[in-house]
């Protein structure tokens, strides 16, 4: 028989193959798949993994990981304390915490209680049964050759409060005192009452540090004295009318550049003062609501006018005070004709003849004042018009009323006065809030406001139309003495939005403000934003004959233009011809000879009313 060694080796294995077996003592075959039948299944698994049994009931062995903050030290199990990451946080320290010590390599749980074994208290130091460390003033005696060293070691305070503490030594112990007892508590209002200022007096500074120094009254004193050298009052620069304001132009120099209308503040609540420079070539009118010492209410040129806004037991009052009419003024004409109407008891209705001597467009302003008084106050000043109301009257009263022409010569002599006794009948309610307000955009810089009118007893005798630019917290504007339901609102600027309100008023007093009505006005259309004069007339011309070529250069050059004559360079014309395009940025037009023989101005502006200009030099026809 031959050996194993002898055999033929098998090239692979199959479960029917066969192998000898001795059963007994019999030799015996069987198939490698029933010899395998009952062996163990290989086990493979993961490294740093261990083999055990994870699952419920009996089974197999499982492979099982080792876990967060586990590793393996060759064939050992060592913890590596990564697991403490994912602990929660404690929220305090609390006495019957466990903290976990190490002592000669073995756990140990210590109870936080037990740290406060580790600390004694020092002099003057206690700590509580919680752990709460703390001064002791009054325990010992202070310790004078370690206390400067630990004051060493504190933060330092930035400031102070009377309770903040200050430590201090009495009767051999610590002791503590507040600021304020340190200070003796004193504040200003504890003080004792000064006496009567004197140059000697002295009080508390700080001068280029925190340190307190004394300075007297006098030197302070010579120091304002010294500043007061290098004080100029603001200047505030006007250009359209200007509705004073008692804060903004208090101690201000108002430099008109503009011939304009100056109205007075309204709502005094404290007294104030400013002076009004004419720096233009027209006349500066006062309107409404003023009291002249002068009996007129223009200034020109070159001339001032000091204004004073009092509050008084009495009232209030703003005060025009033009101390000086100059010789320059060459207009002398007076108004006659004046004739009084009382629409109402609390209003005089005013007209006039028109003066037409004058060859420039002449103004008026209406004066008034309670009979045998003698101030005059301001009603209204118009451009043109020959009637006015003077509203806002007391009813049973005799009122004066005059009238003053002028024009950009000056102003002339205030007209003979007329005397008028009010009715006593006067309304017993004040009238309703305005309904039906409307608001129509006319162009880029006016808004026709409409709404019902009021009659009756209780209705308006006027209405006040006011509006500001959408958005404000004021009104900036209004238009009192409306006796009709319907104003033109003009000057405003283009493609903006505006708040409208009206107010009816009668003898009783006045309405509550109407509904807010908003209008946008219109953009501009290609608004003019300079013209310069290049054929500008000459003269002289005979009357009516033909007409006066001019022209001017215009930005933008797209932007189109008007040309107009007036017999003033402040009062803009009241008629105007188209002018067409030449060449470029050159607009010209011919604009017809005046009928009148005089002294004229040509003017040009955008169509849109922009960029409005007076050629300096007049021209004349004769």
């Amino acid at each position: 028989m031959p050996t194993i060694s002898q055999l033929p080796a098998a090239t692979t294995v199959s479960a029917t193959d066969s192998l000898p077996l001795s059963q007994a003592g019999t030799l015996r075959s069987i198939s490698v798949g029933d010899i395998l039948q009952s062996a163990q299944t290989a086990i493979t698994i993961n490294s740093n993994t261990l083999l055990g049994r994870a699952s419920l009931g009996s089974g197999g062995p499982e492979q099982i990981d080792i876990g967060l903050g586990l590793t393996f030290d060759g064939p050992s199990l060592r913890a590596t304390g990564s697991d403490h990451a994912i602990f929660p946080t404690a929220s305090g320290l609390d006495m019957t915490a466990d903290l976990v010590t190490s002592r000669s390599g073995l756990p140990e749980l210590l109870p936080v209680g037990q740290l406060r074994g580790l600390f004694s208290a020092g002099p003057n130091i206690t700590i509580s049964s919680a752990g709460l460390i703390s001064t002791a003033p009054g325990t010992g005696s202070v310790d004078s050759t370690n206390f400067g060293s630990l004051i060493n070691t504190l933060e330092v305070a930035t400031s102070l409060s009377p309770g903040d503490l200050i430590p201090i030594g009495q009767s051999a112990g610590g002791r503590a005192v507040s600021y304020a007892e340190l200070l003796g508590g004193l504040t200003i209002d504890q003080a004792q009452a000064a006496g009567a200022p004197s140059d000697s007096d002295t009080f508390w500074v700080s001068q280029n540090s925190s340190l307190l120094v004394r300075q007297t009254l006098s030197s302070v004193w010579t120091w304002f004295a010294q500043k007061l050298t290098s004080y100029f009052p603001p200047v505030a620069d006007l250009t359209v009318n200007t509705t004073l304001d008692g804060k903004l132009h208090n101690g201000h120099l108002l430099v008109c550049s503009q011939p304009l209308t100056i109205s007075a503040p309204t709502g005094l609540t404290g007294s104030f003062a400013c002076t009004v420079l004419n720096a233009s070539s027209g006349t500066i009118t006062f309107s409404g609501g003023f009291v002249t010492s002068a009996g007129t209410a223009s200034i020109l040129p070159w001339q001032t006018a000091t204004i004073y806004g009092v509050v008084y037991a009495a009232g209030s009052a703003s005060v025009l005070s033009i101390p000086y009419q100059s010789s320059a003024n060459n207009f002398s004409e007076t108004v006659a004709g004046l004739t009084l109407t009382t629409p109402s008891p609390s209003t005089i209705g005013a007209a006039w003849q028109p003066i037409t001597s004058s060859t420039s467009a002449v103004s008026y302003t209406v004066l008034y004042r309670v009979s045998g008084s003698s101030s005059w106050a301001i009603a209204a000043t118009s451009q043109l018009t020959t009637t006015a109301l003077v509203s806002g009257l007391t009813a049973g009263l005799s009122y004066d009323v005059a009238v003053q022409a002028s024009n950009g010569a000056g102003s002339g002599p205030v007209s003979t006065y007329r005397t008028i006794t009010m009715p006593t009948v006067q309304a017993t309610t004040v009238p309703a809030s305005v309904q039906g307000v409307t608001a129509t955009v006319m162009s880029s810089t006016s808004v026709q406001v409409s709404w019902l009118a009021q009659s009756g007893a209780t209705g308006a005798a006027n209405y006040t139309v006011q509006y500001k630019i959408s958005g404000a917290s004021t009104w900036t504007g209004s238009l009192s003495g409306i006796t009709s339901p319907t104003t033109l609102v003009s000057g405003l600027q283009p493609n903006t939005s505006y708040d409208f309100s009206v107010l009816a008023a009668n003898t009783s007093g006045t309405s509550a403000p109407s509904a807010i009505i908003t209008a946008h006005t219109a953009t501009a259309p290609n608004a003019v934003s300079s013209i310069t004069w290049n054929l500008p007339p000459s003269g002289p011309y005979s009357i009516g004959s033909g007409a006066i070529g001019v022209n001017a250069h215009v930005t933008p050059s797209n932007a189109a233009i008007q040309f107009g004559v007036s017999n003033s360079s402040s009062v803009a014309p009241t008629s105007w011809t188209a002018a067409v395009n030449v060449n470029t940025d050159l607009w010209g037009a011919y604009v017809g000879t005046p009928a009148n023989a005089g002294n004229y101005y040509m003017w040009a502006e955008g169509t849109d009313g922009s960029s409005q200009t007076v050629y300096a030099n007049p021209f004349t026809v004769r």
